[in-house]
């Protein structure tokens, strides 16, 4: 039997404080309205949405020490900064812990925190949501919430890359590896 978002909720809200449960329900309702724009299927983009930050507080030292249980490489920038892993390792936990939910929001779940190079339309729905949802204030965000549904999705998705790679780097932050390398496979015109 499918996952059903209350019993995800449910699960959610056992693990998370009140403001990112509410941050999830908030990513969940942005991927809705994105993936109804983008023919992107919709339940899936509401699981994806409150499920996508499973491991968002789960301690940086439990999340290396998971991260290399599940076999995920751990690079230095992931050293630097555990945070990173939360979707990679919430990807395989949550695996375990719904074997019925589909592939395609485990793999959303899992890209969402620095992409993917063959990422898909539900993996660039949640990575829009989770830039673009209500609470968020970042400079460029309403130009972003503007655009949706009028630029393409790959686009919008890119643009919103670019931005969060500018703000890396404005503020000297780490680039994963993965990100640059997501990065590059934008720039080449998304080969597939």
């Amino acid at each position: 039997m499918p996952v059903a978002y209350e019993q995800a909720r449910h699960a959610v809200a056992e693990r998370l404080t009140s403001g990112a449960l509410e941050h999830s329900e908030r990513v969940a309702g942005s991927a809705v309205s994105l993936a109804a724009l983008y023919g992107v299927d919709e339940q899936e983009a509401a699981l994806a949405g409150l499920l996508h930050d499973w491991h968002r507080e789960t301690p940086h030292d439990v999340l290396v020490a998971r991260a290399r249980e599940l076999g995920i490489e751990v690079t230095d920038v992931d050293i630097a900064v555990p945070y990173l892993l939360h979707g990679p390792v919430a990807e395989a936990d949550l695996a375990e812990r719904f074997p019925d939910l589909p592939v395609s929001v485990l793999r959303a779940v899992g890209s969402h925190t620095y992409g993917a190079p063959a990422i898909s339309a539900l993996g660039m729905v949640l990575f829009l949501a989770d830039v673009i949802e209500p609470s968020r204030r970042q400079e460029g965000v309403d130009g972003l919430r503007d655009k949706a549904g009028v630029l393409p999705l790959e686009a919008l998705f890119a643009e919103a890359y670019a931005h969060s790679l500018h703000h890396l780097i404005e503020r000297r932050k780490r680039i994963h590896p993965m990100t640059l390398h997501t990065w590059n496979r934008i720039v080449a015109g998304w080969p597939r």
